[in-house]
């Protein structure tokens, strides 16, 4: 004779299981926005140390206006605390997140998430325009 589970058993184990797939989620998340901050972190030393490279070659004199690459050293300084800031926010994120789920709640951050949007665009049109500026 096989026991059946009853009803509130089968609640308890969908709703252990829903838990899990949200903190799964939640991780994955936070995973995502780290491979982004290595990637820009990554980008940022690769355009600082070809700027370094270029100098050191002759090929571009320090503070000399060379299309695109004028002055990339300082970019990828910047890029790099880009990739830093973003290590940050996705922290933050993810413990909001995390206390979220352990209290069965959810606090939306729209407006934390506009401005970090609009403060990203800024800074990369920024950067772009003093790049290309002749």
């Amino acid at each position: 004779m096989s026991t059946q589970p009853t009803s509130n058993e089968l609640a308890a184990s969908r709703t252990g299981l829903a838990d899990l797939r949200s903190h799964l989620a939640n991780e994955r998340t936070h995973l995502a926005y780290l491979r982004t901050c290595v990637s820009l972190i990554g980008f940022g030393i690769t355009l600082n140390r070809f700027s370094v490279f270029l100098q050191q070659s002759d090929k571009l004199q320090a503070g000399q206006s060379f299309g695109a690459l004028r002055d990339t050293q300082n970019v990828g300084v910047g890029m790099v605390l880009l990739g830093i800031a973003l290590a940050l926010w996705s922290l933050y994120r993810y413990k909001h997140v995390n206390t979220d789920i352990r209290n069965a709640s959810f606090r939306s951050l729209d407006r934390a998430v506009v401005v970090m949007t609009l403060v990203f665009l800024l800074i990369g049109c920024v950067t772009a325009a003093w790049l290309f500026h002749v």
